[in-house]
């Protein structure tokens, strides 16, 4: 697993902005949990400090994957930056979220930059719309994208 940063200037990159109907705090807790697992996943091992690491593992009969990386920035309840790379494809890319609070729950902003390649960005942005939806779900709630 590299732990460099994705490059600061790829021009792929994926941008989302999420209504979540819960307080700030607990979104952030919820998202850097390793008891918050979100299917497909089926465990987490998150260590959220800087130089910390984070480990999502997918396991079925039929697949098994990983993602790991390391977190590069973090402010509780506002900020996570952290590096991506999947199942040991070759390709870090990067992960920034930010949580402020919004009336009625908080708004999460997510930028995820550095793919080297356009399928991988195609199905990481669809990946980023499900695992939102059962992040909330997990939460208690629905949904609403802005």
């Amino acid at each position: 697993m590299s732990l460099k940063p994705a490059p600061p200037h790829s021009e792929m990159r994926i941008q989302k902005r999420f209504h979540i109907p819960f307080p700030p705090d607990d979104v952030y807790a919820a998202w850097v949990s390793s008891d918050t697992v979100i299917p497909p996943a089926t465990a987490m091992d998150i260590n959220p400090v800087v130089g910390g690491h984070y480990i999502l593992i997918m396991k079925s009969p039929e697949f098994e994957a990983r993602s790991e990386g390391r977190f590069i920035a973090v402010t509780p309840g506002q900020h996570v930056r952290y590096t991506w790379e999947w199942n040991g494809d070759g390709e870090v890319s990067e992960i920034d979220v930010r949580f402020r609070p919004a009336t009625g729950g908080t708004t999460v902003e997510l930028e995820h930059s550095g793919f080297t390649r356009a399928e991988s960005a195609k199905m990481h942005d669809s990946g980023w719309d499900s695992y939102v939806a059962g992040l909330v779900h997990y939460l208690g709630g629905e949904i609403q994208e802005q």
